[in-house]
């Protein structure tokens, strides 16, 4: 399957060549891409935020890289960001708090159709960068229980109501002894690499503050 795949990926790069976007920002590397790129306007919801304007074609591209092509120069850009402004948030993080970073979960449908969780691939570049160790990482402390279908052809109210109970905390993860202890204590970032309306997130969230852990919320790559 992996081999079919990557033969299929280089057939569509042959007859179809890279954007001049894509090849743009994959070339600008993290530090400058963070610096550089356009921010998205404003929290689409309470519980997140998103970092870079979806809008930009730029940005578009890196989130396909990510999503379609497993690029990892783009997940290495996500990350970047995305560690950036995780560790920026968990200063203001109250002493004896333990920030965790979790990634969005897809269910198994969609990974044996891709290969790959995105957002897994963007928390593996975060995890390189935290070289004080700093943050925990939990790649699987939330789970997809359905499958909704692709959201991108739905509106507000459809996303909304698809998503709705699509997700369950692990208990083999959320009963490891630290956690059962006294979950109030972490502090959790889910994170995502775009939030549109916000339901998949909201989601998210929603449920690991229903499982004990209050001080959750969602950052997502762009908007």
């Amino acid at each position: 399957m992996p081999f079919t795949r990557a033969f299929f990926n280089t057939v569509i790069d042959a007859l179809f060549p890279v954007p001049l976007a894509e090849r743009e920002v994959l070339a600008m590397g993290q530090m400058a891409a963070f610096k550089d790129l356009p921010r998205a306007e404003r929290p689409q919801i309470g519980e997140a935020c998103s970092i870079f304007a979806y809008k930009d074609e730029r940005i578009t591209r890196l989130i396909w890289s990510i999503k379609y092509k497993k690029s990892r120069a783009g997940a290495a850009i996500a990350g970047y960001a995305l560690y950036r402004m995780t560790r920026f948030f968990a200063g203001a993080v109250p002493k004896g708090m333990r920030v965790m970073v979790v990634p969005m979960p897809i269910t198994k449908a969609r990974r044996l159709e891709r290969g790959f969780n995105q957002c897994e691939l963007i928390l593996d570049e975060m995890e390189k960068l935290d070289a004080d160790r700093y943050l925990a990482f939990a790649r699987d402390l939330i789970i997809r229980t359905r499958h909704t279908g692709r959201q991108t052809m739905k509106n507000r109210k459809e996303r909304s109501e698809s998503i709705k109970d699509a997700f369950a905390v692990n208990d083999k993860a959320a009963s490891l002894p630290e956690m059962r202890r006294d979950p109030s204590r972490y502090f959790i970032v889910v994170i995502d690499d775009v939030v549109t309306t916000g339901s998949t997130m909201r989601d998210a969230v929603a449920t690991l503050r229903r499982a004990g852990f209050p001080n959750t919320y969602g950052l997502s790559v762009a908007h």
